[in-house]
């Protein structure tokens, strides 16, 4: 059984990821104001950003993945909110609190499977739980209350679509491309292709 305390590799690749997505993320807005322009005449451009929002949690993800062990969605999604804020973000140092809410509902939807399942229906869920935890910050830090209820329940559902195929299906086939080729063989991950098993839970 891989063991739960955290070793340096284990900070190494989350600092890794975090400097990767922390470039990402910053792309991933630019490219949500250009959709968000281009989606203007049609009047769906509160959309352009939910289409895109399940980008922001594949550190958390992919992270938690390829480690395995408890802490690493929330650290990792912290770190790259933080490395995000020193390239520039424009949000200041509200960027680290959504890195933090975000984090938190990822860990807590690998948490409540004590750890030991991972397969794409609990990256699904750490990215819908990271969904849900932003969306529930933005209702009031963005005012999204204010908007008609049929508004907001057809953003939530264009962000849970997002969550699941960015920090979900693309994470998972990024995590297994990666243990296929034997980069990531001194973690959990590759440990479980090294056997020869379904890399889906811990044992």
């Amino acid at each position: 059984m891989t063991t739960k305390k955290w070793e340096l590799k284990d900070i190494i690749m989350m600092a890794i990821l975090g400097v990767v997505f922390s470039a990402i993320y910053l792309a991933v807005f630019d490219g949500g104001v250009v959709l968000s322009t281009v989606l203007a005449p049609t009047g769906l451009s509160n959309f352009a950003f939910e289409i895109i929002y399940g980008v922001w949690f594949m550190a958390a993800t992919l992270a938690a993945y390829i480690i395995r062990k408890p802490g690493v969605a929330l650290v990792a999604e912290v770190l790259a909110s933080v490395v995000e804020l020193l390239m520039g973000n424009s949000g200041g140092v509200t960027v680290v609190l959504t890195g933090l809410i975000q984090g938190a509902g990822a860990e807590l939807a690998f948490a409540l499977f004590r750890y030991k399942k991972w397969d794409l229906a609990s990256m699904s869920l750490a990215s819908v739980f990271s969904a849900a935890f932003i969306f529930c910050y933005e209702l009031y830090y963005l005012n999204y209350i204010a908007l008609a209820p049929s508004l907001l329940i057809a953003q939530l559902a264009v962000r849970f679509v997002s969550a699941i195929v960015f920090s979900g299906v693309i994470c998972k086939l990024a995590g297994d491309g990666l243990a296929k080729t034997g980069v990531v063989k001194s973690y959990a991950i590759g440990a479980k292709a090294k056997s020869g098993k379904v890399y889906d839970e811990e044992d």
